[in-house]
Order: C-alpha cells, then structure tokens, then sequence
C-alpha cells in the first residue's frame, strides 16, 4: 500500500510541475523571470514556515545538514533556474526540452556511481524508452536551432537537477518533506535576492502589476514551489534516485495534455506515439515493484 501511495505522490507532483508551463504564459505578460521565480520562492518560504510553526512540526537542523540544505538549495532552485532561464533564451523550445529530458538518463549514472543504487535491465529499458517519447514529442515541433551559448546553460540546468537529487536523498531519511523544502526555498530565496533587485528591482517597482499574473505566481508557488517540492522528495526518500527521476518524463506528457486542455494546441498522431512510448518506459521502469504489488494484490 505504501508503494502505491508513492506512485500518486509521484504522478501528482510532476502534475503540479507541468502545470506551471501553462502558467507561466500567462505570468510572463506582465512579469520577467527573476520576478516570478522571487516571488514564488517569497511566498513558499512564508507559508511552510508559517505552517511549521503553526503546526509545531519545526525541527532541529544540524550545522553540518543546513550547509547540505544550502547545497540542496544551490542545485534547485538556483542553478536549475539559471541554466534553464538562460538558456531557453538562445536555444529553441523543441532542443530544450530534449536536453532538460536527459536528467533521468544522467541520474541514472551518477545514482549508481555516487550513491551505489542498483540498476536494472528493466530499469534501463524503460528509462531509454521513455526518453525517446520525450524526444519524440520534442522533434514533433520541428524546430532544433540553438547556440553554443544556450546549450551550455541548459546542461547547468541538467547538472543542477542531477545533484539535486544527489544531495537531497540522505536528508530524506533524516528530515521531514516540509523541513526540507521550507529551508530549500529559503535559502533558495537568498541566493536569488541580489539577481532580482540587480536586474529586475527597477522593473518591478515600476510596472503596473497584474492581478491574473500575480494569481498565476501564487499559484506555482503553491502547487509547484511548496506541493510538488514536498510530495518529491518522499518519492526520492522511498524509490531511490534512478526510479524518482524517471518520473519526470511525465512533464512533458502532462504539458502536453493540459495545453491541449487548456490552450487548445493541437495533438497528432507523432505527440500521441510519443506520449505512449514515455508512459511505457515508465511503467517498465517500475516493472519488478509493480509485479510484486500486483501479486499481493491478487494473491493476498
């Protein structure tokens, strides 16, 4: 029963992240990047704070685990961002998501390396299938420009989303989701203080501000700063690494559905072979775990 509370915490957390692309059209009307990412880490780190000490739920962090919290908070939100805010700039939609899509595959590696996690024939066949629908909804756009430039901010993004889980993972066993998260957004906070006031400040106490947009921000704050962020790292504590990352090909499947959904883009037959193929290779993935539910399920 605990696995398949993992799995839904695992789906709905990369739900709440895919439903941020959406949003974020939306917020990027009235509002620059470094302005959505502030806020949104403003917001987090008020409410699970607030939370934490309304619900006594606050816990004594070590000195040595706030460096790692700072470390945590270093890969993601920060270096993931500013690889991938950068980055977006000078490569086109289509190659960025393809090269975001290799962090599961990079994960794979490290986890094995670095963490000694084991790995499965099962577990690659479906990590390689599910990366290729990935790839193919990416290709299905067509459009593959970029520069040196942007393509290497992109792989900062992949880097930052590697060690992320990296570092995070022993923490998991030690802390709680909320603890871990509250700190991450904080620090995370920080770190973007001095980005937002040096090159956005002027811009946001000048501009004539949006209630839809500030709705929209509110709302990746809430669903994908503080939910998903919460709801992840328990699928990282109970899968491992490799399994966790697998999930995140889901992203682009959700993205895909709720633009369909929500904005009307259009989904043929190639997305659709793409979208099958993702969800295959995770189920693959998770093949041995999902087995051994089944019988217990039917047998039990």
């Amino acid at each position: 029963m605990k696995l398949w509370l993992t799995y839904v915490k695992a789906i709905l957390a990369m739900l709440c992240w895919s439903v941020t692309f959406v949003w974020f059209k939306v917020a990027f009307r009235t509002y620059r990047p470094y302005e959505i990412t502030f806020l949104r880490l403003v917001l987090a780190s008020a409410l699970l704070f607030l939370v934490m000490w309304l619900g006594k739920h606050a816990q004594k962090v070590t000195r040595k685990d706030y460096l790692r919290l700072m470390l945590v908070a270093f890969c993601e939100p920060f270096m993931y961002f500013i690889g991938e805010a950068n980055g977006m700039q000078y490569v086109s939609p289509t190659l960025g998501s393809l090269i975001i899509s290799t962090i599961p595959l990079f994960s794979a590696v490290a986890a094995w390396f670095i963490l000694k996690e084991r790995v499965s024939l099962y577990l690659i066949l479906g990590l390689v299938i599910s990366t290729t629908g990935v790839a193919i909804i990416s290709f299905n756009s067509g459009d593959l420009t970029a520069t040196s430039k942007g393509v290497m901010f992109l792989m900062i993004a992949v880097f930052a989303g590697v060690f992320y889980a990296i570092t995070v993972r022993n923490l998991t066993h030690r802390y709680s989701a909320i603890t871990i998260v509250a700190w991450q957004s904080l620090f995370g906070l920080l770190y973007f203080f001095p980005l937002f006031l040096y090159y956005d400040g002027s811009h946001f106490v000048h501009l004539q501000h949006s209630a839809m947009g500030l709705l929209t921000i509110a709302g990746m704050s809430v669903f994908a700063s503080v939910g998903a962020f919460m709801l992840y790292t328990g699928v990282i504590r109970d899968l491992g690494v490799i399994k966790s990352n697998v999930f995140t090909n889901l992203i682009p499947v959700f993205t895909v559905i709720l633009a369909f959904f929500i904005l009307g883009d259009r989904l043929n037959i190639i997305s659709t072979i793409g979208l099958g193929l993702a969800l295959v290779g995770l189920v693959l993935s998770q093949y041995k775990d999902l087995r051994r539910l089944c019988e217990v399920a039917f047998f039990s």
